[in-house]
């Protein structure tokens, strides 16, 4: 989803130690036993001390980063391969080949969403976030849906006389929000088709791209489309590259405090409006399939268990590769222990809480959200919106303590 992020900062300067704090701000008076001098020179070790961590912290991160749009790049350049397979041959092993290697694909990508809403490459005036993961998505807009054989971009020839991924950039949102061409979900509706059952995903037929109307343009559609994502996460790849004259060396070398600020804005806004709000309570409130984020391939308790992934990794300062490589650093959590204790155990139990919560989800989502409010599953959810919400304002209040403001919610 496409969304405009406007941060105010507040500096405030008495929290911070390297400006000399607050301590004894009424009164001259030295604590027993300490000279001015030795008062002076553990301020300044202390200052030092948390300078360092704060430099590690945000080299750690912009690590994860970059291996987290490596390993997405790497996923989807296996989805391709698995959807060329496909194209050429479209049989429904293949097809079943293709949809488990979009599902594959999915898992590193969501875990980089909470690298979002603060400006950097992936969501910046010319950044490709609404072209590769834009929902809800109208699939009318996109080729035919039930009680429509006629719908869609792959089925107009007239309207939209050629496919190719300039193409696709243009008409992507050209007439709505939800008239979405390009992106995970785009590929998604391609390979599962509309989802007209309680008791699992769509069920695309494989001769939509053998002997069924279109074909052709249908597999143009699924080829551009997936050849465009790969284009737009090469991008955010070299924007993270280490050693090289980009974002990442920029971010790296910007005031620490701003490059923290923007780390704290990607967790916050992604804990309590993106899932808590936009994935979660919006479909809990409305009970319609159409609010849920992957809604073709009923894999919606994905996104909600490596987004929380995507935080935990910041905050630990830890990244498991998809090759099983794990990197290790200084997460978040290690600046903000020493600052703010208290909100940092907090963190802790609520991450652990939500993962479990998210993990307990009735599976597929959709039918999770049926019901009354006293269902089983519609009280996870709500609990699970809960405590998301709770983590996100734990994270602001540990970026007040450093002395800036941390927006909870994005201005649209």
């Amino acid at each position: 989803m496409k969304l405009t992020l406007k941060t105010t900062v507040a500096a405030i300067f008495c929290v911070l130690p390297w400006m000399g704090g607050c301590q004894n701000a009424t009164t001259n008076e030295t604590p027993a036993g300490k000279t001015e001098e030795t008062i002076a020179e553990l301020s300044e070790t202390s200052s030092n001390q948390t300078e360092e961590t704060i430099a590690e912290v945000i080299e750690t991160y912009a690590q994860i980063v970059y291996l987290s749009y490596a390993d997405s790049l790497r996923k989807a350049r296996a989805m391709s391969t698995a959807i060329e397979t496909f194209v050429e041959n479209p049989t429904e092993e293949n097809l079943k080949v293709a949809r488990q290697s979009w599902i594959d694909a999915r898992l590193p990508y969501l875990q980089t969403e909470v690298f979002r809403f603060y400006g950097g490459p992936i969501d910046d005036e010319n950044g490709p976030e609404g072209l590769l993961n834009a929902w809800p998505m109208d699939e009318a807009y996109v080729d035919y849906v039930k009680d429509d054989p006629d719908a869609g971009i792959i089925n107009d020839p007239e309207r939209y006389p050629e496919i190719n991924t300039e193409n696709l950039t243009k008409w992507n949102e050209s007439e709505g929000e939800e008239n979405v061409s390009t992106g995970y979900h785009a590929i998604e509706f391609l390979l599962w088709g509309q989802d007209l059952r309680a008791d699992g995903p769509g069920n695309r037929p494989h001769t939509d791209y053998s002997s069924e109307p279109n074909a052709e343009r249908r597999k143009k559609f699924l080829l551009a489309a997936t050849g465009l994502l790969l284009e737009k996460l090469e991008g955010l790849v070299a924007e993270w590259k280490p050693d090289k004259d980009n974002y990442r060396r920029a971010f790296m070398e910007a005031k620490p405090l701003e490059s923290m600020e923007k780390i704290l804005a990607g967790m916050t806004l992604l804990s309590g409006f993106e899932l808590a709000g936009e994935r979660l309570l919006v479909a809990y409130e409305s009970q319609a399939q159409e609010d849920e984020h992957s809604c073709f391939s009923d894999t919606t308790h994905n996104d909600c268990i490596y987004d929380l992934i995507g935080i935990q990794n910041v905050w630990q300062g830890r990244y498991e590769k998809v090759d099983g490589a794990v990197f290790t650093g200084l997460g978040l959590r290690a600046a903000a222990s020493s600052k703010a204790p208290e909100k940092t155990a907090a963190i802790d139990a609520l991450l652990a809480r939500s993962m479990k919560q998210a993990k307990a989800i009735p599976v597929p989502f959709d039918q999770a959200i049926l019901g009354d409010n006293e269902s089983k599953s519609r009280k996870e959810i709500m609990a699970l919106v809960e405590n998301l919400e709770d983590i996100s304002e734990n994270l602001a209040a540990i970026g007040f303590a450093f002395g800036f403001k941390v927006p909870t919610e994005v201005d649209e």
